[in-house]
């Protein structure tokens, strides 16, 4: 890291965004690869076919629609396992308790999900100042209702996108 980023400690950010996006990919690949195998051979995709369409642009303009809500709904898991990714960010983040709001990613930071296991480490008594407890809720607050969004948002959008054949 220092050669490319010459003020970047080896434990930053960035470091942990790349270590999520390598261990989340294979489950979104893995997914959309479902969902696109799985549009039958119907007569758009034989028409396509017959009208000399090359496999790029049948997929592009057939499969593609007709797997798009599968797709869709690969991107969301995906961002939801991203957002539970808490020992991969929270070792490559450098796993610094109590940072400071910064946005550059060469700097050292924690997630939510590290700031709760921070805060609760192994122990039936939460450490810290005043107001520690009311924080580990209202971050545990924050990460339901992220989800709980994100569950609405793909259920409403593959609803309405969805073809049955």
């Amino acid at each position: 890291m220092q050669r490319f980023l010459p003020g970047a400690s080896f434990f930053n950010m960035m470091a942990a965004g790349i270590g999520v996006g390598i261990l989340v990919t294979p489950l979104v690949a893995s997914i959309s690869e479902d969902a696109m195998t799985s549009v039958p051979s119907s007569p758009a995709r034989e028409a396509s076919y017959g009208l000399g369409a090359r496999k790029r642009s049948t997929t592009t303009s057939v499969v593609f629609p007709a797997a798009v809500s599968g797709i869709v709904a690969s991107l969301i898991i995906g961002l939801s396992r991203a957002i539970g990714e808490t020992m991969v960010v929270a070792i490559a983040a450098g796993a610094s308790g109590g940072s400071s709001l910064t946005f550059d990613p060469t700097e050292p930071g924690q997630t939510m999900t590290a700031a709760m296991t921070a805060l609760a480490i192994g122990s039936d008594q939460v450490k810290g100042a005043e107001n520690t407890f009311e924080s580990l809720f209202f971050v545990g607050l924050l990460l339901f209702f992220f989800t709980l969004v994100l569950n609405v948002m793909s259920e409403r959008f593959v609803r309405r996108v969805r073809q049955r054949y």
